[in-house]
């Protein structure tokens, strides 16, 4: 789902990483999260953000590779990991705030190759390219497809843009920001097929303080009872549009 900073970055928005009340691990979902620069953004880093706000808490963003994120968001203590798919292989590992966002997944292909598929079985006959740990990825092997793993989204983009894989299974608005930070064509793809629609959360390691976890549910509730959750929401995705029309 998501190509994270290395190891060696940090963007820390409230001290060091030892002082502060949670440290958060950001994926690539645009335009519900990435990182461009040194900073996090997109609908759910601003609504993150409000609700960290709103429960007087501090955080610390740290990047690593996706596999290692998704560990570290179940082992350390306070730490947590966004946006992260709501799947019944995830249930028991994480504490879940959320939903934060809601998104649809699609299967992208070359436009030229013209593929059609009205349904997940017509897919079957396909390759697909993920990368582990992801939600996508892991849903579709739950489905009994095989997947051909990329360390990240931009090579599961340029397998597919060489012929050496058929299908690309991302988010509905992700693929323009995807294919940019690939250096690929974003007009080469089409979308072909929606084949799940997923909530997403904030999924926080098991040993994560439960105060600061009932601070964080709290401030969610309260923007979604104000109504600047939906507004949030409305003004990040204004700027997208359906890719299937």
């Amino acid at each position: 789902m998501m190509r994270m900073l290395t190891a060696s970055v940090l963007a820390c928005l409230c001290g060091m990483v030892h002082a502060s009340d949670l440290t958060l691990m950001v994926g690539d979902n645009p335009p519900f999260n990435s990182f461009r620069g040194s900073r996090p953004e997109g609908v759910a880093v601003q609504i993150v953000d409000m609700m960290l706000q709103r429960a007087n808490l501090s955080v610390s963003y740290i990047g690593y590779p996706w596999a290692r994120a998704f560990n570290l968001a179940q082992s350390e203590k306070n730490h947590c990991v966004f946006t992260l798919g709501r799947i019944p292989e995830r249930e028991p590992l994480f504490e879940w705030i959320g939903p934060i966002s809601v998104n649809q997944w699609v299967f992208f292909g070359l436009r030229e190759r013209r593929l059609a598929l009205k349904s997940l079985d017509d897919a079957r006959q396909f390759t697909v390219t993920g990368q582990r740990k992801d939600a996508k990825a892991m849903w579709l092997e739950s489905q009994g497809f095989s997947i051909d793993y990329a360390t990240t989204e931009s090579q599961s983009l340029k397998k597919v843009q060489a012929g050496r894989v058929d299908l690309y299974p991302a988010g509905l608005y992700s693929l323009p920001e995807l294919a940019e930070k690939a250096e690929v064509d974003p007009a080469l793809f089409e979308p072909l097929l929606v084949f799940n629609r997923v909530d997403n959360y904030l999924g926080c390691s098991k040993s994560t303080n439960p105060e600061v976890l009932k601070r964080l549910r709290a401030a969610l509730a309260s923007m979604k009872a104000d109504k600047s959750f939906e507004r949030i929401t409305a003004r990040g995705l204004a700027d997208f549009s359906d890719p299937r029309h």
